[in-house]
């Protein structure tokens, strides 16, 4: 049987067709609500094809995600505002160019952790008053202070679209222009309500951008007798305080408790929480691996589900963010012990299936086994988990989403990893525009290590479609990112933009190192960031220093308006937000 090819623009226009007319649908039911695009942890956790969309369109409908990612890819002729086209740098390195801006904090966001951004309307020009980032910060602050002296732990800027001249820039940003003054705070909050309380994951943005979910993580502290625990808020945000005076945040609070009224007995340091949009559910897991459900999100007050909810997966173990299929009402949840989870969360709710990716490094619970978040194709039923500890090599799965076992399980082997004895952790990887439009034409690339050393290096592997979903090559191939072993890598973000370079598009690749860039990249000695920018078969690497090394990044729009096509990220070694240009990194 042929390959399965996707359909050209009759598949883009029917699956727009069935989005708008679900939306239209809706409307006449009930009064129109606002819906913009927020770009946070979980929007690139979930990947589709395009073909396959075409035969399910009501996928859209069920699972938000690729309503918000189908608006940037597959944009309407004659799409507006964004029309000009911006070149592709042409120097590799930027180590003496200005960021757009760059913010000191009171604290950063943990390693592998996503500030989120929220657009207010995908086919109009960017905003400066609604368009916000959101960063929470791994900072703790005086339980339930506000005010001067309070430094915020949770902060939004908007005003973005800035070049300021105070940071060597022109001036000349969409926001700078009057009435605007550049970069503002927008909101800003102590959201420590527990002695010792911080942001240590990724917040999730609901549609309307009106309020923000995310847990509060807070360690224990046996001198004043606070036991491990976490708390799952759900923050409605209005304008106010600032970065030294923080306000006082207006959110309910749902405590993680296990079957017992007592707190958990453990912090959530690992698992970012997963909002199931269309059901307005939460899923999180804490550092003693087991997996809560909170029903009420957005629309309704949050509440912690009861049985079989929390389901325990692996005692003691640290979880990966969930993803959910919303086609196949499964839940992918990745664990430090190395199995990959299924969790089906038709009532009553229970794990399904296990599959085991990797090991923990000589059995101990605080290793990393799968840490990072599965990626999902909703469209093709199957799933991605990284390991740095397989049976002897770090390993890429994918695997059947429904069954985890068969014959579509597919093992790449990506480097030494941990089996060496050295403790480390690889990130969640990135599919290239080409996957969504053609899978056989598609990639997917992310960092594992060296063959005999951890130095960090550029896996990739393609795609054969020999039946009726793509299937992962275990070949292919891989790049040195650095030549120093305790380099590390970050995940890695992937955004196409239509305005960029020559037709159709750059595809942006964005990711990190935490030392030297300077040796491969040309990009300095203490972390970088780093730009793969594809556009018409060609690959131009930019890089900008950044100490430490970034933290997850989020990428807003594909506009042609000054300084309003962006990256959004905190440093690792320093307390800094950064907003640089998505094209040369400026």
């Amino acid at each position: 049987m042929k390959p399965i090819r996707p359909y050209g623009a009759g598949a883009v226009l029917l699956v727009i067709f069935f989005a708008l007319a679900t939306v239209l649908c809706a409307q006449e039911a009930t009064p129109p609500k606002h819906t913009g695009v927020p770009q946070d942890w979980t929007q690139h956790q979930i990947v589709f094809t395009r073909d396959a969309l075409a035969r399910q369109p009501d996928l859209i409908d069920r699972e938000p995600r690729i309503l918000h990612q189908e608006m940037q890819r597959w944009q309407v002729p004659n799409f507006g505002v964004f029309q000009a086209a911006d070149p592709l740098p042409t120097s590799v390195k930027k180590s003496g160019l200005h960021r757009d801006w760059n913010v000191n904090l009171s604290g950063r966001l943990v390693a592998d952790t996503f500030p989120a951004k929220f657009s207010f309307d995908p086919i109009a020009a960017p905003d400066c008053i609604n368009d916000y980032v959101v960063f929470g910060l791994a900072a703790p602050e005086a339980e339930g202070g506000s005010g001067t002296g309070v430094n915020a732990n949770f902060v939004g800027f908007n005003n973005l679209y800035s070049d300021p001249i105070a940071h060597g820039g022109t001036g000349d940003g969409l926001c700078d222009q009057p009435p605007f003054t550049g970069l503002a705070v927008l909101f800003a909050y102590n959201i420590t309500t527990v002695t010792g309380g911080r942001v240590a994951t990724s917040p999730v943005l609901s549609e309307d951008g009106k309020q923000i979910a995310f847990v509060e993580s807070i360690p224990a502290n046996a001198g004043l007798g606070i036991p491990a625990q976490a708390i799952f808020h759900v923050l409605t945000w209005t304008a106010g305080g600032s970065l030294t005076a923080a306000a006082a945040p207006t959110m309910t609070s749902v405590p993680l408790v296990g079957p017992a009224p007592t707190f958990a007995t453990a912090n959530d340091t690992t698992s970012s929480p997963w909002v199931d949009y269309g059901a307005d559910t939460a899923y999180v897991g804490t550092d003693n691996g087991v997996v809560y459900q909170i029903v009420g999100v957005f629309k309704s007050a949050s509440t912690l589900s009861g049985s079989p909810w929390p389901i325990t997966l692996s005692s003691n173990f640290h979880l990966s963010p969930p993803v959910l299929d919303a086609n196949l009402g499964l839940l992918m949840v990745g664990s430090g012990n190395g199995n990959l989870y299924q969790i089906n969360i038709t009532p009553p709710a229970a794990v399904t299936k296990t599959l085991s990716v990797g090991d923990t490094l000589g059995g101990t619970v605080t290793t990393p086994g799968v840490l990072a978040p599965p990626v999902v194709d909703i469209t093709n039923g199957t799933t991605f988990a990284v390991s740095a500890f397989g049976t002897n090599t770090a390993v890429l799965v994918q695997a059947d989403t429904a069954t985890l076992g068969g014959n579509l399980i597919r093992i790449a082997e990506i480097g030494e990893g941990s089996t060496g004895g050295t403790h480390l952790i690889l990130h969640q990887p990135a599919f290239s525009n080409a996957y969504y439009n053609d899978p056989s034409t598609g990639v997917i690339s992310f960092c594992g290590t060296g063959t005999s050393d951890t130095t960090p290096w550029q896996y990739t592997f393609g795609f054969k479609v020999p039946v009726t979903r793509p299937i992962m090559n275990t070949t292919g191939p891989f790049t040195q990112l650095s030549t120093n072993p305790a380099d590390r890598c970050t995940g890695w973000t992937e955004f196409f933009n239509p305005n960029v370079g020559v037709s159709p598009g750059t595809d942006f690749f964005f990711f990190g190192l935490t030392g030297d860039c300077e040796t491969i990249f040309g990009g300095g000695t203490t972390g970088c960031v780093v730009a793969l920018a594809n556009n018409n078969g060609s690959t131009t690497v930019t890089t900008a220093p950044v100490t430490g090394g970034p933290s997850g990044v989020v990428v807003d729009n594909f506009s042609s308006a000054a300084q309003a096509s962006s990256i959004y990220f905190t440093a690792e070694g320093l307390q800094t937000a950064y907003k640089f240009t998505q094209s040369g990194l400026q």
